[in-house]
């Protein structure tokens, strides 16, 4: 399997800035997060397709037990995750699902190693809104829509408690926006549109 075009990225932007550039990239995932979920994000957190490992270091600065695993590490279309069941609070696949052609082995494990009512949070592009750019990146081989996100994770087990526009550290009050405001202003926020942000509770 091709690794995920966010250890791409994110070794580019090792180039180019400090460590302390990308925790500081990597905290503001962490606050919106908490915003969206509160004290549900908590210690016990797995990233998967974790690229240059910056996310769960960020947790960890945090104070929260947390650690990333890469695809050169384990094939997440044919490999089981080397974890006990019921392992883990939190989950958390950024910019990975649309690199897998078939999301089954990975979503079945997930759900095996989550802990009950454990969340799994997901972000991925927008095919609805990006369609003109998703193969712009080699990498990608799986489009998703809102939708067909929500159908994916209610049919590995997930309840879906969040479904929004990808965009990262708006306030508290905005995730308390009606759903359909919150996609508008996503349009007239430059690239907020263009992914999707989900949260699903493992049931």
């Amino acid at each position: 399997m091709i690794e995920p075009y966010r250890k791409h990225r994110e070794q580019n932007i090792d180039k180019n800035e400090c460590e302390n550039s990308l925790i500081e990239y990597n905290n503001r995932y962490i606050r919106t997060f908490k915003s969206i979920v509160g004290a549900r994000f908590k210690s016990g957190i797995l990233d998967l397709g974790c690229g240059t490992d910056h996310f769960s270091k960020a947790c960890r600065l945090q104070g929260y037990e947390a650690e990333g695993i890469d695809t050169d590490k384990c094939n997440l279309e044919t490999d089981p995750l080397l974890y006990e069941q019921e392992t883990f609070n939190v989950i958390t696949m950024l910019a990975v699902i649309e690199h897998l052609k078939n999301p089954h082995n990975a979503m079945s494990e997930i759900h095996r190693i989550l802990k009950p009512s454990g969340i799994l949070i997901l972000r991925t592009p927008n095919w609805q809104m990006d369609f003109k750019n998703f193969y712009n990146d080699p990498t990608h081989v799986k489009p998703y829509t809102p939708s067909g996100l929500k159908t994916m994770l209610e049919m590995y087990g997930f309840r879906t408690i969040f479904l929004e526009p990808g965009l990262i550290c708006k306030s508290k009050l905005y995730w308390r926006l009606p759903s359909f405001m919150k996609w508008q202003i996503a349009k007239l926020t430059r690239g907020g549109s263009k992914s999707i942000l989900a949260i699903g509770e493992k049931i």
